[in-house]
């Protein structure tokens, strides 16, 4: 999915980018690895992030079924076009365990033969030299992408969304995952509380000048229970509207580098699920649609502002 403008791509699209890796689709599936989190299990805190609630970010959060029986659900589902998968460790740290924990939940996906490939969700202090050693090996074995949550490349910020964790902490990761040849996506967050533009304009800038090889855009969403909520409720954060993330991603996309892969523009959920604001996050068709337009009538380009050195 990418938008054009006079034969030229606005961005680099990880779906495209999947599809010519492997000369076929590839559907990125969302599994349940059963993993926990060391912001909620008491290592570093028991609260989580600020903004997060699984339930509504992923949609194999609250699963209780087996990772064999995920799998094939999400298989005969998929589209008829669709043969070749991407399994998708998604809630929560999905490197947060023992190695032996490890092989157990990515061993058998791996062993399924329509799984051409396996991405990863977690944090970036959830390593020890025994996982990078594991990942090390699972990388030469099959296609692996390790996707890191950052949301800002900011410390005031990560200490007040209350994520436990550096922006020093991501660099030591990410140089660490490119030693062992191993693929790397980052998370980042557009609107978060106190950031301005220039904020993340230089995580975008930060983001371009280490070897991480994709990015997941979000849209700051309030979700009812977090604590989020209660600064939204006491006018201390403020949801972007459609337009205004619209331009502020189409800025953001102009600084990071050309070859770096878009995997999201934006994140969804429903109010049903805990929605608060923005509203536009639960009808991702039409959002999506118009932040494509928006590319397109703006000319945008990917990497047009960047400058490497």
């Amino acid at each position: 999915m990418y938008a054009l403008y006079f034969g030229m791509r606005a961005y680099n699209s990880y779906r495209s980018y999947l599809r010519k890796k492997f000369g076929r689709p590839v559907l990125k599936v969302p599994l349940n690895g059963g993993f926990c989190c060391p912001n909620r299990d008491g290592t570093l805190d028991r609260r989580g992030c600020s903004f997060c609630d699984n339930r509504s970010f992923s949609p194999v959060a609250e699963t209780s079924a087996s990772m064999s029986a995920q799998l094939d659900a999400a298989i005969k589902k998929a589209p008829l076009k669709h043969a070749a998968f991407l399994a998708y460790l998604q809630p929560f740290s999905n490197t947060y365990g023992s190695v032996d924990y490890l092989r157990s939940i990515y061993e058998p996906i791996l062993a399924v033969p329509q799984v051409v490939g396996l991405a990863i969700g977690t944090r970036p202090d959830c390593f020890d030299e025994s996982t990078y050693a594991y990942l090390g090996e699972v990388n030469r074995r099959t296609y692996l992408s390790v996707e890191l949550g950052l949301q800002s490349s900011h410390n005031a910020t990560l200490a007040r969304i209350r994520r436990g964790h550096t922006w020093e902490d991501f660099v030591q990761t990410v140089n660490m995952l490119h030693s062992l040849s191993i693929e790397t996506a980052v998370h980042v967050m557009l609107g978060l509380p106190g950031e301005q533009r220039s904020h993340m304009i230089c995580t975008a800038q930060r983001l371009a000048g280490l070897p991480v090889r994709g990015i997941k855009i979000h849209q700051l969403m309030i979700i009812s229970g977090t604590d989020l909520e209660t600064e939204y409720r006491r006018y201390d954060v403020a949801a972007p509207g459609l337009e205004a993330y619209a331009a502020l991603l189409a800025e953001f996309l102009s600084f990071v580098r050309p070859d770096q892969h878009i995997h999201r523009l934006m994140a969804s959920a429903q109010q049903h699920h805990g929605l608060i604001a923005p509203l536009w996050s639960s009808d991702k068709m039409r959002s999506i649609n118009y932040i494509q337009s928006y590319l397109r009538e703006h000319c945008v380009q990917q990497g047009s502002a960047f400058r490497s050195g």
